[in-house]
């Protein structure tokens, strides 16, 4: 049986990749506990190292590492508050981050031992006034890579997400009364929403990234969906020109 050990698992992506694994002893590190029967929950918030400190000392073993925590802001760099921007930092890499580290000692007993971590279309191409989401979910798919390098025994991957329909659409803090960005920022987080709430369900993602739990050699960055796929195959490939003017289209802007 394998020891799964997710973190952020109570709504969302994170809660339906719960629903979806089979035959596992699995328990969830969240600020809110997972319904789901036979889960063990305990209470720890990514954005305190010592509480995620307290939490992983109460496990003995880990063969999986899922990190589902994430949060997204709509604001102009000229008006974001400092504790905004940090905290989406803290949520989306910073907590990803304390939790490898975390893990890692008891990961390296397994015998297939992987981590897996939500990353974004975002961390691509990114998101109009969601610089600091994009940013941090670019640094996620960094982050996998490199544990592969250092540690090649555990199976580090970024899943690269597209929009997808969750309540997460409508948690986004997103920012006022920002004088000539205004108008810009409501249509892009508009056009955002929208791409969500139209996008995947979360179930659909959640069964795709439970299938990377028995893989053997899952690769370091996996995208889900072919419409995601291709659209970032794409922007990959354009002159950065282009690049620009397919974001600006994009987010109606």
């Amino acid at each position: 049986m394998k020891h799964i050990v997710t973190v952020g698992g109570s709504s969302g992506i994170g809660l339906a990749v719960i629903q979806n694994l089979q035959d596992c002893d699995i328990v969830n590190i969240s600020r809110s506990p997972c319904a789901v029967a036979g889960v063990r929950n305990i209470q720890a918030d990514v954005t305190d190292p010592n509480s995620l400190k307290r939490a992983f000392r109460s496990l003995d073993k880990i063969d999986v590492l899922i990190y589902c925590a994430g949060a997204s802001l709509a604001a102009p760099v000229e008006y974001v508050e400092h504790r905004d921007y940090r905290y989406i930092f803290d949520v989306n890499i910073l907590g990803a981050i304390d939790c490898c580290k975390l893990a890692i000692p008891m990961l390296k007993e397994s015998e297939n031992a992987k981590i897996i971590i939500l990353g974004s279309s975002g961390g691509v191409a990114p998101i109009a006034y969601d610089s600091f989401y994009s940013a941090a979910k670019s640094g996620i798919i960094s982050l996998c890579t490199a544990l592969r390098l250092e540690l090649p025994q555990i199976k580090s991957t970024a899943v690269v997400i597209g929009g997808t329909q969750t309540r997460f659409s409508f948690k986004r803090k997103i920012y006022t009364d920002c004088g000539e960005y205004d108008k810009e920022l409501k249509q892009a987080s508009d056009a955002l929403i929208k791409t969500e709430q139209t996008g995947y369900s979360a179930n659909d993602v959640a069964v795709k990234i439970a299938q990377l739990v028995g893989k053997k050699d899952p690769p370091p960055v996996v995208t889900i969906g072919a419409k995601n796929k291709f659209m970032l195959w794409l922007y990959k490939i354009l002159p950065w020109r282009l690049k620009l003017s397919a974001l600006r289209a994009t987010y109606n802007i």
